[in-house]
């Protein structure tokens, strides 16, 4: 993030001090890096993940330090997690390898996957917080299918430790050098299949959008659910939703990883937008829902617009959300499952549509009736119904 960015925010963190919780995960903070290959393993720390190590599903677990690059090819660390399966493999083909994109979990470190999957769910106060591994059953289901799983945390700006969130690009570069650094822990990719869901997908769908920038990785079928795939679009659709909240994990990731766009945007917020991104980034998603839930972002203008208008007219941010959406190339020609959910009250659905248009491929409707209130659950309620199917049909393809 730009120091200017930082100043600005500073008056509105002074209180996050005193509100951390006693237990922290021991990540490094981002730092970047001269002279080193992306891909390269920095750490790994072996961690007790919820649900494994078992009878029931044997896998040995880490939390890992590695090198990546952003978007703009800046080399950087970033931490993820890697989880090797010991349930007996007895398919046709090398034990798959799942590159797995987590969908968002807050942008604070102790929301990150490699360190909620040893938490699963804990309550925190003051203010009310709640790490929670959602996505950690799927996770399992897919060790327990016999894979080994590898997945990001996604990059965060070293100069503040700010998630570039919603960054689809360098999203996907995390999540390949994630696979990359996994192989100095015994893990191939000779059979490698791609996860993702909302957050995730946008990640997962950069990945076969930009294969290039690992050409020695190469998937062999994709899971694609809900992407944001046009982000102006999701954020005018999530205005006024209650998790909208999440809006302004964008609009801090914009910020720190263009300084065009901190320029733009720095003057229409006011004072109590700024404090609300302050408070977005020392709390998980729970947690800011819960405080900006059903928001109007149009109070954190001085224009009385909202934020994802302020962003679309807007030359640089305008730019910046074009650049970070999918559809610009049709990806590899493997099997690709991309599912949305019609009624989905974060993703809108027409932008799943014509990203399929754009793609030449099929549109799967993962069906639930529309639930009222606008709380997510049209959202995530698809997602777990469907993961087993899902899952199923990516063993397929890996030959399980």
């Amino acid at each position: 993030m730009i120091p200017e960015l930082v100043r600005a925010l500073a008056p509105f963190v002074v209180d996050a001090v005193n509100i951390r919780p006693r237990t922290e995960p021991e990540f490094g903070h981002a730092t970047w890096l001269t002279g080193v290959t992306p891909g390269s393993l920095v750490n790994a720390t072996p961690v007790d993940a919820v649900g494994l190590g078992t009878r029931l599903n044997p896998a040995e677990a880490w939390r890992i330090d590695y090198a990546t690059s952003d978007a703009q090819r800046r080399i950087l660390t970033a931490t993820g997690a890697v989880f090797r399966s010991r349930v007996p493999w007895a398919g046709n083909t090398p034990r798959p390898t799942i590159a797995f994109a987590p969908s968002t979990q807050g942008v604070a470190p102790h929301c990150d996957p490699s360190y909620s999957c040893s938490v699963g769910l804990e309550l925190r106060t003051k203010p009310f917080d709640a790490i929670a591994a959602h996505e950690q059953p799927v996770i399992n289901y897919l060790i327990a299918l016999g894979c080994n799983v590898v997945l990001t945390d996604y990059p965060r700006d070293p100069e503040s430790n700010v998630q570039f969130y919603c960054d689809h690009a360098s999203g996907a570069r995390a999540l390949a050098d994630a696979v990359r650094a996994s192989s100095s822990l015994g893990v191939e990719s000779d059979n490698l299949g791609l996860w993702g869901f909302s957050q995730g997908a946008g990640a997962v769908g950069a990945w076969l959008e930009q294969p290039e920038y690992a050409p020695e990785l190469q998937p062999l079928a994709a899971v694609v659910g809900s992407p944001p795939a046009d982000l102006a679009e999701v954020l005018k659709h999530i205005d006024g939703a209650m998790p909208a909240a999440v809006v302004l994990y964008s609009v801090a990731g914009l910020m720190a990883s263009d300084p065009e766009v901190f320029a733009e945007l720095s003057p229409v917020l006011t004072d109590e937008g700024l404090a609300a991104i302050a408070f977005d980034a020392t709390v998980c998603g729970p947690g800011a829902v819960l405080k900006y839930r059903y928001a109007r972002t149009e109070n954190w203008t001085t224009t009385g617009l909202p934020l994802g208008e302020v962003l679309d007219r807007f030359p640089a941010s305008g730019e910046a959300l074009d650049r970070m959406g999918l559809g610009h190339r049709a990806p590899a020609s493997i099997p690709i499952r991309f599912w949305a959910s019609r009624h989905d009250d974060v993703i809108p659905y027409a932008g799943s549509q014509r990203l399929a248009q754009r793609w030449g491929i099929e549109l799967l409707n993962h069906r639930l009736p529309r639930i009222p209130g606008r709380m997510g659950l049209n959202h995530f309620m698809p997602y777990f119904l469907h993961a087993p199917r899902d899952a199923q049909w990516l063993m397929r393809q890996l030959g399980g």
